[in-house]
């Protein structure tokens, strides 16, 4: 007991806290969170993933198995949310809204400072090559199961990737280290040396140490926003196996794959707290771009999110996790 209450007052009250700030800011200050939501896409988060990533001392064998994790996750959840979706006989519409939410994890407005807390930038090492594999399956998988097929083919497949800002951080992450390019040198100008590239770096570096403040916010002011409509009853018990699911059933299922793939010790603690993560808020993007049941998904996202406070500090507290390490 004690150390569940250690775990809780150490990781998940200090995220809690800044969700309320970011709900407080959009339900009195009418703060929308879209432009803060892409602020951290496009600047925040390819800065944390490419200065996480030149700074790690991570292999590039566990970095592969990390990702081979994710793949098969999705592919496991995938196939149970099937299973679910054949007993629940669901709709097409949702059926999809289903998938979305039972698959796709918000490994990075919630997972990076999650995994912060506990594990420390080692542990963020690991959770950004489980983001970076997540963020593709979402923009192509998770876009094809909220499209169904509608929104086109292998072109508009391709499109959606190419958006994926964090892909382009990873890329210029990897070519650099694979040159052993470093940002400590200087150049001369008229006979001074001027540290341009250090410079260049540390400003790349304050977006990174901006992130996960403005991806706390960012989550309570989605978490503020307002969705009117009631949802029907027979909807209840997709709602509640879609957070069981999520919460419950995809950090076991992970568990074991880092069992199979001989992942140990902090990778496999910072994959397992990832998987345990709730449903990603970019599915109810998804959702409500291609009118794929959005009331549904907005719910198992809220939802899964509160619960997750306590489903997260049990977990860390069966991974015998020391916060703050």
């Amino acid at each position: 007991m004690i150390n569940l209450l250690h775990v809780f007052v150490q990781v998940i009250l200090p995220l809690a806290l800044v969700w309320g700030a970011g709900f407080l800011g959009q339900r009195l200050l009418h703060l929308d969170p879209r432009p803060f939501s892409r602020a951290g896409l496009y600047l925040l988060t390819p800065a944390v993933i490419f200065t996480t990533l030149m700074e790690a001392e991570i292999t590039l064998q566990e970095s592969g198995r990390i990702l081979l994790l994710v793949v098969l996750l999705a592919g496991l959840l995938g196939l149970l949310g099937w299973l679910q979706i054949r007993f629940l006989r669901l709709s097409p519409g949702e059926s999809s809204a289903f998938l979305l939410t039972a698959i796709f994890i918000n490994s990075v407005n919630y997972g990076f400072p999650a995994t912060l807390l506990a594990l420390g930038s080692e542990g963020l090492e690991r959770a950004a090559v489980f983001a970076v594999g997540h963020a593709f399956l979402v923009n192509t998988v998770g876009a094809y199961i909220a499209a169904r097929g509608q929104a086109g083919g292998i072109r508009e497949t391709l499109a959606q990737v190419a958006r994926i800002p964090m892909l382009y951080a990873v890329a210029l992450a990897a070519l650099l280290r694979l040159v052993g390019f470093s940002f400590s040198g200087t150049f001369s100008l008229w006979g001074v040396e001027i540290p341009l590239l250090p410079s260049l770096y540390q400003a790349v570096k304050l977006l990174s140490q901006a992130a996960i403040p403005v991806f706390m916010l960012v989550l309570g002011m989605q978490l503020g926003v307002e969705d009117a409509d009631p949802l029907p009853h027979r909807l209840y018990l997709p709602l509640f196996l879609a957070g069981l699911t999520r919460l419950v059933l995809s950090p076991l299922l992970a568990w074991g794959l880092t069992l199979l793939l001989g992942l140990k010790g902090i990778a496999a603690q910072a994959t397992i707290l990832e998987a345990a993560m709730p449903s990603a808020v970019i599915t109810v993007i998804l959702a409500t771009e291609f009118d794929t049941q959005p009331r549904l998904v907005s719910r198992v996202v809220l939802w899964t999110t509160l619960f997750s406070m306590v489903t997260v500090t049990l977990l860390l507290s069966l991974l015998n996790v020391r916060a703050g390490r």
